[in-house]
């Protein structure tokens, strides 16, 4: 059992919110105390009792229940619990590394995300702040659907470690959503690249994703989502590109359907449509001119769609459709016919890729 599954069962036995909180050491002196007896006793700290479950290099990591409406009985049976948790782990001698450092960062990112605050810096009585000042890799990791039980951290996180090195970090989100961080130097190495290699970087961190989804793929059964951003510091600034991944992965679902790797730098003009208000798309679509019967067809959906992914060229096109080279011409020539749009003319084509997105996204409203 982890903390997390303690803490439901806390909440379902009492009836009270509960949390798990790895306390700085100077506020762990404070309140339990020092000495052999610092994690051995329950402490009333602000709005909730707080029992301690192991300490870590000065660090007490607590359980904390909701004073409001707790009888003395659910308080002695939390106790008991949390007791009992802290006496299996000492008599195993397992230490949840990382784990409650992470669900602590954890809570702070989310507060930040829930105030749409993106720029801050990460306080200085997060565990892991003093791991955060290097380059690292941000990967986000979205489980859309799981049959059997639920990713335990640990599992995960040895999974994560097996792909990437030990020092990969692991930080549970929300409910079946991940980050992922990574050393820089395990994707893109380690020397500085002009301006013309990011090309290359972002086809490396591409390949990253490929693999991490395929390898948390075949170890679960599940759909599992996987966005990658380019290095950072995550130090600061780290909650504006969890958004940034959010909102890459939410946009690969729309426009992306059957996909699960999903790049921020393939989605920029997806996001700018995304922007656009409902009202505002159907009236450009309207304008426009009627591309149903066209949208509407799976065949020459998918032949538009990887006309634009080969940069509108025929033969790459054919190529990549198994078709014809004529028969992808007669394809063309029957869109230009059915919508007066010539796909092989940059301003027809433009306006067509501007509707397929559109349709896409009003589509599904």
């Amino acid at each position: 059992m982890d903390t997390e599954t303690l803490r439901q069962k806390i909440e379902q036995l009492t009836g009270n919110k509960a949390e798990i909180k790895q306390f700085g050491r100077q506020k762990s002196a404070s309140l339990f105390g020092a000495g052999s007896d610092a994690a051995e006793r329950s402490i009333g700290y602000e709005e909730s009792f707080w029992i301690p479950l192991f300490e870590s290099e000065g660090r007490i990591t607590a359980l904390g229940i909701e004073r409001a409406e707790l009888s003395d009985m659910n308080l002695q049976l939390a106790e008991f619990a949390a007791q009992s948790y802290s006496a299996a782990m000492k008599a195993s001698g397992f230490k949840e590394e990382g784990e409650n450092e992470a669900r602590q960062l954890s809570a702070w990112l989310n507060a930040q995300l829930e105030q749409d605050e993106h720029d801050g810096e990460i306080p200085d009585d997060i565990g892991l702040k003093s791991r955060l000042f290097t380059d690292m890799v941000p990967f986000l990791l979205v489980s859309e659907n799981m049959h059997g039980n639920e990713l335990a951290f640990r599992s995960l996180l040895k999974l994560v470690r097996s792909y990437f090195d030990s020092t990969a970090l692991l930080v549970p989100l929300q409910e079946k959503e991940w980050l992922i961080l990574a050393r820089k130097e395990l994707l893109t190495g380690s020397e500085e690249k002009d301006e013309d290699e990011a090309t290359d970087d972002e086809e490396l961190l591409a390949q990253a994703c490929m693999g991490l989804h395929e390898l948390i793929a075949s170890e679960w059964v599940g759909i599992f989502h996987v966005s990658v951003s380019s290095s950072i510091a995550p130090v600061k600034g780290l909650p504006g590109i969890i958004a940034l991944l959010r909102e890459t992965i939410s946009l690969g679902r729309v426009f992306q359907v059957g996909e699960y790797i999903h790049l921020p730098w393939e989605l920029q003009l997806e996001r700018l449509v995304n922007s656009i208000p409902d009202g505002r798309r159907r009236q450009l679509l309207a304008q426009f001119g009627d591309y149903t019967p066209i949208l509407a067809d799976k065949e020459m959906l998918t032949t538009l769609e990887t006309f634009f992914e080969m940069d509108c060229n025929v033969s790459e096109t054919a190529k990549k459709l198994y078709i014809h080279r004529n028969t992808l011409l007669y394809r063309l020539d029957k869109i230009k016919h059915e919508t007066g749009a010539d796909v092989r003319s940059f301003g027809d084509a433009a306006i067509v890729k501007l509707t397929m997105l559109l349709y896409k996204v009003t589509k599904r409203k």
